[in-house]
């Protein structure tokens, strides 16, 4: 007895040989085969179709030779679509998908199931087919329905199937895309939705074609195009995401979209609103904001990095000790070192995170057809416009009931968020009271939260659009200051500056950086989003003659006489608003903490240890100090992280400040005598990289080297600051004679200097306090 389909397409394991499962897959295909075949086929026909073909009465077809070909559907294709779909959802429950590879390969969706929808819909519409009875339209009505469900099938994203699915279907995806790209296709899904959507009331198997048809839209625009550069010659035909936006542009479905985006808050469409954060999303997909202001595509050619040349700082010729008694003239760092060892090629094993994780926005941008920047500026135009305050407020209000934020729609949400008021900063025709509802203390405290939570589940993927979000509400905050919206910008950067847990956490993104698994975009991200939160945070705090903020601590549970009498008065004493994170690493015991509080020296006065060992959390309001919350920052893992992004040079526009901010602000340079970093650093003294502050970069790692050596010269201060030594001698001669035949790094005056000698390593008491006194 042969096996039912049902048993097959379970995966299920079946004890069959390899012919057997052979003979089972080719009658299984033969099956699907005959349904496809059943859906209709070409026919001469003549312009005036009878509809009675779809009735099922099987009127004759007068045909006339030499008309056009035409598709023609069988009677009976509204069974054989529903044969197809019950055979998909079978094949859903194994593996391989083989339904629907067998379709892609015949071509079932270009040759009988477009043409069936686009034939019916014309039938629908009442101009088109004004004698047709009412049974005749339910007929009509059930096959496109089947079509549009057929759509979401054939079209849905592959992203968690295995790779090896994923490589069969890019092509036959690809492919569909194209089908679809088509104005009659575009005004058949168009029609549909607007015709059901004019109702004041839909029924439910209403309600689901509309939202059908959505997710038809969403799942072509997903689609990606394969990345094709700039450069190449004869392969546009390849592009067709923005063919596909100047047909929906053409079609007015771009103005479709719009509506149901400014209607968003309407209790009707509360449904629909995840599916448009995705189709907005895909509309601009890869597509940066820089792309939208510039046409010559410069944003895409990272000039800056291919750039090769002599830098004029090597301009002179020195003379090197290769260490064997050798001299030999240095015309440029990259000459001397050629012959011994390239400092500068990339190591064999390169640190990249384990495993890549599926990202819910994707940042491969794209290049961008010239004739499509007009449509994608004016959509975006629009949907600012007219748009993007009802949609936020009411995303963010589906967001407070939500049971969680790990899914592609709130990072995307929270980065179209942030991508539009990019665009409204870049473009100054947009009023900035259009994007004002994300700004809310509100929306913003939401975002606040999801970054945080983001941060301490890990994940990564989902951390970066959320990041960028808070960066552009930053950047749009500090330009409202001084317009109309001043008391807005106001109101939004008060709250969040008085709120020590929030400065924390930008303070938290900085050291949460790993290099195994997180991507170096996200590290970009940070770094840009750091010097977004400071600069405005400065510029914040200097407006202010004085600045609070408040702060949950932790209390010993004392009586309360005690504590009055032997605490200070704490609200008069600058700190920093995050606790231990701006403390001093050279801080002795029994001085206040960054907090302002004293440390507990013993059992005074009578109190038990049982009450001392009882911790209490209280809110307390602290003066903020601007200069001290920037040591929270220099550290370890803030140094390490940014100097990360020195290999290759990238966000070197944000990165150099913070380098600047722990070296010299905060008076910290040992914090980059390590093996690793130090080599990172030496990539700044390649003369054929250029980036933006190169000439300031240099003069910073100069002045961090020339402390760095004497470091070295002195095994107590080695010792010390754990300074570890560099492998390369070679680059160390190197170094050393650029540096003596330089001015660079001797504008600001040395933190180290071989003044500090007297170092005794069993008293470290006076160690420091030898060090604090240097500094």
């Amino acid at each position: 007895m042969e096996p039912e389909i049902e048993d097959y397409a379970s995966g299920e394991e079946q004890p069959y040989s390899d012919e057997q499962v052979s003979e089972e897959v080719d009658r299984y295909r033969r099956i699907v085969l005959s349904a496809c075949s059943s859906l209709g086929n070409l026919q001469p026909v003549t312009k005036a179709v009878r509809s009675g073909c779809f009735g099922g009465e099987g009127r004759p077809i007068h045909c006339v030779s030499g008309t056009n070909m035409e598709y023609v559907p069988k009677d009976d294709c509204l069974s054989s679509l529903k044969d197809i779909k019950r055979y998909i959802q079978m094949d859903e429950q194994g593996d391989g998908k083989w339904v629907l590879q067998w379709l892609g390969e015949w071509q079932v969706l270009e040759r009988d199931i477009i043409p069936i929808f686009t034939l019916c819909v014309k039938r629908l519409l009442p101009s088109q087919s004004p004698n047709a009875t009412d049974e005749d339209r339910e007929h009509i009505l059930k096959i496109v329905t089947m079509c549009v469900e057929l759509f979401v099938f054939l079209t849905w994203n592959m992203k968690t199937e295995s790779p090896e699915v994923k490589m069969r279907f890019t092509q036959i995806l690809q492919m569909y895309k194209r089908m679809f790209a088509k104005n009659e296709v575009i005004f058949g899904l168009l029609s549909i939705a607007v015709m059901h959507l004019r109702k004041g009331h839909n029924t439910e198997r209403e309600a689901m074609l509309v939202k059908g048809v959505l997710y038809v839209f969403r799942n072509i625009l997903a689609i990606p195009d394969p990345l094709i550069s700039p450069t190449s010659k004869n392969m546009s035909g390849l592009e067709v995401h923005d063919k596909l936006l100047a047909i929906l542009d053409t079609e007015l479905a771009v103005d479709f979209f719009m509506t149901l985006l400014s209607s968003a808050d309407d209790r009707r469409f509360k449904d629909l609103r995840p599916i448009l954060v995705d189709v907005i999303y895909y509309m601009f997909y890869r597509v940066p904001v820089s792309a939208l202001f510039d046409e010559h595509g410069a944003w895409f050619e990272h000039s800056d990095l291919k750039r090769g040349g002599r830098h004029p700082t090597f301009g002179g010729v020195y003379a090197v000790s290769t260490g064997e008694g050798t001299i030999m003239p240095v015309f440029n760092a990259r000459e001397v070192l050629r012959p011994f060892a390239n400092l500068f090629k990339k190591p064999d094993k390169i640190r990249l995170p384990k495993v890549e994780p599926e990202c819910p926005v994707d940042y491969a941008w794209r290049s961008v057809d010239p004739d499509a920047i007009p449509i994608l500026r004016r959509i975006a135009a629009v949907f600012i416009e007219s748009c993007f305050n009802p949609f936020i407020i009411a995303m963010f209000d589906d967001l407070k009931t939500a049971t969680s934020i790990v899914n592609d729609t709130v990072p995307r949400l929270l980065y179209i968020a942030g991508y539009f008021i990019d665009v409204s900063l870049a473009n100054t025709e947009i009023d900035l009271g259009c994007t004002c509802a994300v700004v809310q203390t509100q929306i913003f405290g939401q975002v606040m939260r999801f970054t945080s939570t983001y941060m301490e589940l890990k994940e990564w993927s989902s951390l970066e659009p959320a990041m960028y979000c808070i960066q552009q509400i930053l950047l749009a905050l500090s330009k409202m200051r001084g317009t109309k919206l001043d008391s807005l910008s106001e109101n939004v950067l008060s709250n969040l500056f008085y709120d020590g847990d929030a400065l924390d956490l930008f303070v938290k993104l900085c050291r949460v950086y790993r290099p195994t698994k997180m991507r170096r975009q996200c590290l970009e991200q940070i770094a840009r989003l750091a010097d977004t939160f400071l600069n405005t945070l400065k510029a914040y705090a200097e407006s202010k003659s004085g600045m609070y903020i408040k702060k949950k601590i932790k209390r010993s549970a004392k009586k309360k006489a005690l504590n009055d009498a032997s605490q200070p008065s704490v609200s008069d004493e600058p700190v920093a608003a995050n606790g231990d994170m701006g403390e001093d690493e050279t801080k002795e015991p029994s001085v206040p903490d960054s907090d302002g509080e004293l440390e507990d020296s013993g059992n005074e006065g009578g109190v038990s240890s049982d009450d001392e060992n009882i911790d209490t959390e209280q809110m307390v309001e602290r003066s903020f100090d601007f200069a001290r919350f920037e040591n929270a920052f220099a550290v370890n893992e803030v140094a390490k992280s940014f100097t990360n992004l020195l290999a290759p040079p990238s966000a070197m526009e944000y990165v150099y400040p913070m380098l600047y901010r722990i070296a010299i602000t905060c008076q910290r340079p040992f914090l980059f005598f390590k093996k690793r970093t130090m080599d990172r650093l030496l990539l700044m003294f390649n003369d054929e990289l250029n980036f933006p502050h190169r000439v300031e970069m240099l003069d910073l790692v100069c002045w961090i080297f020339r402390q760095y050596m004497v470091v070295m010269d002195v095994p107590d201060l080695c010792k010390y600051y754990k300074a570890e030594g560099l492998n390369n001698k070679l680059a160390v001669e190197c170094v050393l004679a650029f540096l003596k035949n330089t001015r660079f790094g001797t504008s600001v005056k040395p933190v180290i200097t071989r003044h500090v000698v007297n170092l005794l390593p069993s008293n470290k008491d006076t160690s420091k306090n030898e060090d604090d006194a240097d500094v």
